[in-house]
């Protein structure tokens, strides 16, 4: 750096300097910015083609504008915006003109603030310059324009030592033909004596300016030449691609591959709140958890925004309550057209009634039944006057069909105790919830995450919230059965509404697994409660829960979380076959749920899930029927004659097939879904 100092001398008033390798040089090799404005470009737009594609036609066109200035009587040199207007017309995105260039110049500078490096060295001398009083202008062979070059220069915090820019694809002239030095001394109307250039191009910025009088001074740049190599060498397409299928041969007994999955969710996620202008998101426990951890990380390594994460403590039973109307407006649809056989304890249980207030209500209400005239008791059904006569014997655990339109809770909503209760905590729950959500964001736009499937948390907390806030869902899966409430939800890998996705039969065949792998440290939401004006959560922690989280998926979250970070190091900024690679975790999902191996499926007969809503008791996914020849040429029949309803129990079909050693019916299933999605081009 001793010939830098050169340009304290008071002869040069003038500093003239290149840009790229001079002023800033790049994390990656040069031609690789446009590879992962590739990459986010086409992630920012959905756009189905490969991101080798996109990179290929920049570069024609790239070729085909030069070769036009040129043979106008300009230099080899084209403008950005000429360039993004004909991939415009290329691509055929769903947005404007407009919208588009605006989203290229974005794309463009982010990428270049995030990785370029400030030579600090240089940036030192210059800045002890500009206190000399001397001008410094950065004069640069260059397709992006002056005004992106000084957005990236602001976002470098080093405009300021900058008195302008001469850019080439300013003035379709460059350094190259010495065209553009000729300019940039004429506008400023100085002597070439007075001025001094700096760059590391030796012929641009060494041989040319020195044939027009200046002082001139090379920087050798060979060492970063030579990281610019080693960095393609190792980042190529077909190094990544070779990087990724290393990791697909990692161990997965426990399904731990279901971290690809989940990868492309994150990064689905962290495009879709870009498109929204989103600068938060909130993750729902008890999932949200270990999706919030890898959303982090994600955001750590991507080159551009930086979107701030939080972690909302709540659940089907915490928000319930907090989300239903008075009394006299409630007909509690949502809890009891989905558990339509449920007796009164899970009933108030599922309003989060303490274990005292739903004895006392109870109590209570079979006192009233005893009141109810005969004329009325005589309107009830037969399996209402049983139901009935067994609460009047305070026999609680009692199961009711159809308790929605059952005349037993037209009863209990009259019964006094259950109505001050129900009022009171209903009250309580609510306020408390929005000084939680308070505490958390001043925001009024609320996107919550979560895996799915109907999306019934956000339908409570958009209740609870009202008209004076905007609720959005983004789930790993939306499964509804009807459009009711999906206008603000959607399915981020699979979805069946408004139509089905393509991959919807491949990843809709064993959710379960993902409830189970995303486990928490923690139980469920209870409800919430103030202490010393805060909003505290309290939780329902089960052991049998907090054993398997301990001692199975926690460390089976630490073994996805390891491949996690390796796929972070080769795809979020990476060029690669985007297409090919999602057929390929589609492929590998496949292969788990529709062809696992023993050990898949001595794991998931082994697990259980604690439901703490509706009803409360621990799911087992294991056969618990007895196979013998009658139940075994039953099956059989079933499955041919009446395929629907053979799956219609069963959490994992596959795993039901291999469990009840239907070996052709299982061999036909998985070749029926194979040709199904191959021929859908799922992979």
């Amino acid at each position: 750096m001793k010939e830098i100092k050169e340009i304290h001398n008071k002869k040069y008033k003038y500093i003239f300097l290149d840009i790229f390798d001079t002023i800033v040089s790049r994390k990656v090799q040069p031609e690789y910015t446009k590879k992962i404005w590739a990459n986010k470009i086409i992630k920012k737009l959905a756009l189905n083609i490969s991101m080798l594609e996109l990179y290929k036609k920049r570069n024609e066109v790239e070729k085909k504008l030069g070769q036009q200035a040129f043979n106008n009587n300009n230099d080899w040199e084209f403008k950005y915006i000429d360039l993004v207007d004909e991939l415009y017309n290329y691509l055929h995105p769903m947005i404007s003109l407009k919208k588009f260039q605006q989203l290229a110049i974005k794309t463009e500078i982010e990428v270049e603030s995030s990785v370029l490096i400030p030579e600090k060295n240089l940036l030192k001398e210059l800045a002890q310059a500009k206190k000399e009083n001397k001008k410094i202008y950065c004069i640069s062979d260059m397709y992006l324009s002056k005004e992106m070059i000084k957005k990236i220069f602001t976002n470098l915090n080093i405009i300021d030592l900058f008195t302008d820019f001469y850019i080439s694809c300013e003035y379709m002239k460059n350094k190259k033909t010495g065209s553009l030095y000729d300019i940039v001394l004429k506008k400023l109307n100085v002597s070439s004596e007075n001025c001094i250039m700096i760059g590391d191009n030796y012929s641009s910025d060494y041989e040319i300016p020195k044939s027009k009088g200046l002082t001139a001074i090379f920087l050798d740049k060979t060492t970063t030449y030579q990281k610019y190599d080693q960095f393609i060498n190792e980042n190529n397409e077909n190094k990544i691609l070779e990087k990724f299928l290393t990791l697909t041969k990692t161990k997965t007994n426990r399904f731990e591959h279901t971290i690809f999955s989940l990868y492309l969710f994150i990064e689905k996620l962290y495009y879709q709140l870009l498109n929204d202008n989103l600068d938060e998101v909130f993750f729902l426990s008890r999932e949200g958890e270990f999706l919030k951890k890898l959303f982090d990380s994600y955001v750590n390594k991507i080159y551009g925004k930086k979107i701030k994460s939080h972690y909302i403590i709540a659940s089907r039973k915490s928000t319930y309550l907090p989300s239903l109307k008075p009394l006299k407006e409630e007909n509690f649809s949502v809890l009891l057209q989905q558990y339509v056989y449920i007796n009164l304890e899970e009933f108030l249980a599922s309003l989060n009634f303490s274990k005292e207030e739903q004895t006392s209500i109870l109590e209570s209400f079979s006192h009233d039944l005893k009141n109810i005239p005969q004329k009325e008791i005589a309107k009830f059904k037969e399996t209402e006057k049983k139901e009935l006569q067994a609460l009047i014997n305070k026999k609680y655990d009692t199961k009711i069909i159809y308790l929605y339109e059952s005349k037993i809770l037209k009863y209990l909503k009259l019964n006094k105790k259950f109505q001050e209760i129900y009022e009171t905590n209903r009250k309580n729950q609510n306020t408390l919830f929005k000084k939680y959500i308070k505490s958390l964001t001043k925001e009024k736009k609320i996107c919550l995450v979560d895996i799915g499937w109907n999306g019934s948390i956000q339908d409570n907390i958009e209740k609870i919230l009202g008209p004076d806030y905007q609720v959005k869902g983004y789930l790993l899966g939306l499964i509804r059965r009807d459009m009711k409430n999906s206008a603000n939800k959607k399915g981020l890998i699979f979805y069946n509404t408004p139509t089905k996705s393509k991959n919807f039969n491949l990843y809709f065949e064993n959710r379960t697994i993902y409830e189970i792998l995303l486990g928490a440290s923690h139980g469920s939401a209870n409800k919430y409660i103030e202490k010393n004006n805060k909003v505290e959560v309290l939780t329902f922690e089960k052991e049998e829960e907090h054993n398997l989280y301990i001692n199975l998926i926690s460390k089976i979250q630490d073994s996805m979380f390891q491949i996690f970070e390796k796929l972070l190091e080769i795809l979020p900024n990476g060029y690669y076959d985007n297409i090919q690679l999602n057929k390929l975790i589609n492929k590998i999902h496949f292969q788990m749920i529709f062809e696992p191996t023993q050990e898949q499926l001595q794991f998931f007969n082994k697990i259980y899930h604690y439901e703490n809503f509706g009803v409360f008791e621990f799911s087992k996914f294991n056969l618990k029927k007895k196979l013998n020849i009658k139940y075994y040429l039953k099956e059989n029949i079933k499955y041919f004659v009446r395929n629907k309803s053979f799956f219609y129990d069963a959490f994992w079909p596959t795993l039901k097939l291999v469990n009840e050693k239907l070996y052709l019916q299982r061999f036909l299933y998985i070749t029926k879904n194979k040709i199904k999605l191959k021929l859908k081009g799922v992979f």
